[in-house]
C-alpha cells in the first residue's frame, strides 16, 4: 500500500519546559472563575494588555507577529469568544460548558466560515488533579447545513498527567444527496484517533531498543484506513531527527480502488509546485523553531496568566 515518510530536523524541547507548560495550563483551567449566570470571568482590558507585553517580554510572541494581528483584526467585525458553565461545578464530572461568539450586541455570531458551526458542547467526563482528565465535546451544527439534527462532530479529550499521555477520539458525519446513500449510512461516518505518549516520546531519545512510535494518529472510513506515526531519535548536533510516515489502507472490496487512488494521490503531492512534500516539511520546522524558542518561558507567563483569571471580575457582554 502507498507510504509516504519523511525525516524532519527539528530543534529539541526540554521535557520540563513541556511538562512545566502542561501543568500551568492545567492551573489556568483551575483557576477559571464563572458568575452567578455561569459566564467566564476574564481579566480587564489593562490587564490583558499587560499580559500581552509581558508574552512579548518573555520572548513567547512575536511583536511584529502582534502588530500583523491587530491590523488583520480591525478589519474585522468584533466578535468576542464566549465560554459558559450551563450546569454542574466547574472541572467536575457532569460539569456541561458552551463555546460560542458573540458579536458586538452580545447576542452569537456565526460567521460564513464557520460553515454551520453555532457552539460547542463540552462535558467533563472525569478530572482527577493528578490522573486522568477527560473532556467530550460535540459541535453544534445548523441542520439546514449538515442536514442532521444532531451533532455531526463529536469526540473525546483524555490528558492524563500520571502517565503523561495525551489522547484525541473524534467521530464525523457528511453530508450527502439522501439519493446517493441513506442518512446514516457508515459511509457518511469517519473516526479519527491522535495519541502522544511524552515518557515514551523522551525514551525514543535516549535510544531505549524497540520503542514503539510515541506520537500517532489514524483515520478511519469503512473503505479506507490511514495511519500517521513520529518516531524521534537524536540527531548528532543536539536537534531531533524525527521519522514521519504516512500509510494509507483499503478497506474490503474497496481495496484495490482505493490503493490506486491514494497511490496517485501522494506521488501529486510529491510532484506538486503548490503543495511540495518539502514546501509542508519546511513550514513545520519553521513553525516547530517558534515553539521552542517560546517554551522555556511558557510556564512563568501561564503562571501569570492563572493568577489573573483567579482575580478575574470583568464579564464578556
Amino acid at each position: 500500500m502507498p507510504r509516504l515518510s519523511h525525516t524532519l530536523d527539528l530543534d529539541a524541547l526540554e521535557r520540563e519546559d513541556v511538562t512545566g507548560s502542561l501543568d500551568e495550563v492545567h492551573r489556568v483551567l483551575r483557576d477559571a472563575r464563572f458568575d452567578d449566570e455561569g459566564h467566564l470571568l476574564i481579566p480587564d482590558e489593562a490587564e490583558q494588555e499587560r499580559l500581552e507585553r509581558r508574552a512579548e517580554e518573555l520572548g513567547v510572541i512575536d511583536p511584529e507577529q502582534t502588530r500583523e494581528r491587530r491590523k488583520r483584526e480591525a478589519d474585522l467585525p468584533d466578535v468576542e469568544h464566549s465560554l459558559r458553565l450551563l450546569s454542574g461545578e466547574h472541572l467536575t464530572p457532569g460539569a456541561h460548558y458552551l463555546f460560542s461568539s458573540l458579536g458586538e450586541d452580545g447576542e452569537p455570531d456565526f460567521p460564513d466560515e464557520a460553515e454551520g458551526w453555532v457552539g460547542t458542547d463540552l462535558t467533563v467526563d472525569s478530572w482527577d488533579a493528578e490522573g486522568r482528565c477527560a473532556v467530550d465535546f460535540a459541535m453544534r451544527e445548523d441542520p439546514a447545513v449538515t442536514g442532521f439534527d444532531d451533532p455531526v462532530t463529536t469526540g473525546t479529550v483524555v490528558h492524563d498527567r500520571a502517565a503523561r499521555t495525551l489522547s484525541v477520539h473524534g467521530r464525523m458525519r457528511f453530508p450527502a444527496p439522501m439519493s446517493m446513500v441513506g442518512k446514516n449510512s457508515s459511509l457518511l461516518q469517519v473516526e479519527v484517533s491522535f495519541h502522544v505518549d511524552l515518557p515514551g516520546w523522551y525514551a525514543a531519545l535516549s535510544g531505549e531498543p524497540g520503542a514503539a512510535a510515541p506520537a500517532r494518529f489514524e483515520v478511519r472510513h469503512p473503505l479506507v484506513r490511514a495511519v500517521g506515526e513520529a518516531l524521534p531519535s537524536p540527531a548528532p548536533d543536539g536537534r531531533w531527527s524525527v521519522a514521519t510516515s504516512l500509510e494509507v489502507r483499503g478497506r474490503g472490496p474497496a481495496r484495490p480502488l482505493v490503493a490506486v487512488a491514494a497511490w496517485a494521490m501522494l506521488r501529486s503531492m510529491r510532484r506538486s509546485e503548490e503543495m511540495s512534500v518539502e514546501q509542508w516539511v519546511a513550514e513545520v520546522e519553521r513553525s516547530w523553531a517558534e515553539t521552542a524558542r517560546a517554551l522555556p518561558a511558557l510556564p512563568e507567563l501561564l503562571e501569570e496568566v492563572a493568577e489573573a483569571m483567579a482575580r478575574a471580575r470583568h464579564r464578556l457582554p
